[in-house]
């Protein structure tokens, strides 16, 4: 077999694409290869030593926060019909006390804490 569609490839490269795909379901490459591989393999979760927290009495819901966050763990909370009361809650166990939200909030709601001592004292959560 000269190639796979023209461009070369050898058997034991098709050979190894078909191992892949019957092993993961998908073609690899593809985000739906990469998180089949990411299932298979189980890594313990490595965890910042600091996570954010929201100040909601301070926060205003202005979204700068929802911008800078690399892991996407901030969503906006609206809880009454009041367009006023908006504020935003970080996911804890996402978060990667990467600093970004705390350093570009308007209003300086978000303090960074050290995670194991949130984890033993629930006093630290301004929310």
């Amino acid at each position: 077999m000269r190639g796979f569609c023209g461009l070369g490839a050898s058997t034991d490269t098709f050979a190894a694409i078909e191992g892949l795909v019957s092993t993961f379901g998908t073609v690899p490459g593809t985000v739906a290869a990469v998180s089949a591989m990411a299932k298979t393999k189980k890594r313990p979760k490595k965890r910042s030593a600091s996570i954010a927290i929201v100040r909601s009495d301070d926060c205003t819901g202005c979204e700068v926060c929802i911008v800078f966050c690399p892991v996407d763990c901030i969503d906006l909370m609206k809880p009454s019909n009041n367009p006023v009361e908006r504020y935003v809650l970080i996911d804890k166990e996402t978060c990667i006390g990467c600093t970004l939200c705390a350093r570009y909030c308007p209003w300086e709601s978000i303090d960074m804490v050290e995670r194991k001592a949130y984890e033993e004292d629930a006093e630290l959560v301004f929310i």
